[in-house]
């Protein structure tokens, strides 16, 4: 059966609408809405294999292929040896919980892509659609959070927010894959691919222009590069789709030249004032705290830790800034180079990805990369549905090849 008919499909499909629309990045606490997307979520997935995985039965197969593999196995250390860590030290409950689902995740792949393997061709392009939708949800609620201030871009830092809605990958996803697919339209030809080329840029506007507003210095850069990355592939395929672009491009530049030197300026002056933002400062605490015993050295001190991270002025908080940090901190060196091993095992999907359709992977290694270094987006869910659609659809495109 066709994926997109799937029950499935709609419940992944419904829980991303909601994210975008109800929820938040990063939500205080699990209200109705965040029930919902729960329950969906575990309508897509089942109770099967999460528990095969959790329990490392789904090693038992032959037929795994090596990232899921490794996956597998990463994932049933980082479950249990920091879970039983902090149930250990005795950390409060709803700190191990609010823990441990940012890691289900982060693995989404090793419980998605076997279910989604099979399934028809619109697994790919639903997936990329829900994430597109849901970053450009996050947008257009941060900018009534500012008043539609569109005047101020550009004139001085806007701010995130209480809520942090630009933080969520899927905004920076949304930046980079609008503009790609309106250039595939354009390449593409026909009037009504034109029309709906253009009109995508609008909501690919909406996204540029509320990064820049509030000055996210990492996804603005890496998003210039993934479109330079990209330009010698469209210019072997389409070159005059790519003049096009950039006759829009540089028309754009030209119309709104005062508001992107003043984005500039402002990227500068944050650069000047705030720095790296003491993620220096904050590892330096965590291999002060992680080297305080050899338990705490080879394990973390397990899900639910505290640390007073001088990243944010010290205060005793659950988290860090960069997953490696965050990693040291919960499940210790062990920890880590099980991560390591995961992460480095998604590497010939991405490389596979990058080979067979480079603007879905430039769309796709952005924001991942942008989470996975410096932010704390990589604790978001759809951190992990990137990843699970750069898995997915390297694995297609290698079928397909």
């Amino acid at each position: 059966m066709v994926f997109i008919t799937t029950w499935r499909a709609q419940a992944l499909f419904a829980a991303l609408a909601l994210y975008g629309l109800l929820s938040a990045p990063a939500p205080p606490a699990v209200r109705l809405v965040e029930a919902a997307i729960g329950a969906l979520l575990v309508v897509c997935v089942g109770i099967e294999r999460p528990l095969m995985a959790a329990t490392g039965h789904a090693l038992r197969s032959t037929a795994l292929p090596p990232w899921e593999s490794v996956g597998t196995a990463a994932f049933v250390w980082l479950l249990w040896a920091p879970l039983v860590r902090g149930l250990t030290l005795g950390w409060e409950p709803e700190a191990i919980v609010r823990d441990v689902v940012p890691l289900v995740y982060l693995f989404l792949p090793v419980l998605l892509v076997p279910l989604l393997r099979c399934a028809g061709p619109q697994a790919v392009p639903l997936l990329a659609t829900g994430l597109t939708l849901a970053g450009v949800l996050f947008v257009l609620r941060w900018w009534r959070h500012t008043e539609w201030g569109f005047d101020t871009v550009g004139a001085r830092a806007m701010g995130d927010g209480t809520r942090y809605f630009l933080n969520a990958p899927s905004v920076l996803f949304a930046a980079v894959v609008l503009p790609m697919t309106s250039l595939s339209l354009m390449a593409r030809g026909g009037w009504w691919r034109w029309v709906l080329a253009f009109a995508l840029l609008v909501p690919a506007a909406l996204c540029l222009g509320a990064l820049a507003g509030a000055v996210h210095r990492m996804a603005l850069g890496v998003m210039l590069l993934a479109f330079l990355a990209t330009v010698p592939w469209w210019w072997r395929r389409a070159p005059w789709a790519l003049a096009w672009a950039a006759v829009l491009a540089a028309s754009g530049a030209a119309l709104f030249s005062d508001v992107a030197l003043g984005a500039l300026e402002l990227v500068a002056e944050k650069n000047r004032l705030t720095g790296a933002s003491a993620r220096v400062e904050e590892a330096m605490a965590v291999l002060e705290q992680a080297g305080r015993s050899l338990p705490a050295l080879l394990f973390g001190d397990g899900w639910g830790a505290l640390i007073a991270n001088p990243a944010v002025g010290g205060w005793r908080v659950a988290y860090t800034h960069t997953l490696l940090s965050y990693a040291l901190l919960k499940a210790g060196v062990l920890g880590v180079l099980a991560l390591t091993a995961y992460l480095a095992g998604l590497v010939p999907g991405a490389l596979a990805l990058l080979r067979a359709n480079p603007p879905l992977a430039a769309a796709v290694l952005a924001p991942l990369s942008v989470a996975l270094s410096a932010h704390t987006s990589f604790k978001y869910l759809d951190c992990g549905l990137l990843l699970t659609l750069m898995v997915l659809a390297a694995e297609k495109a290698e079928h397909k090849g």
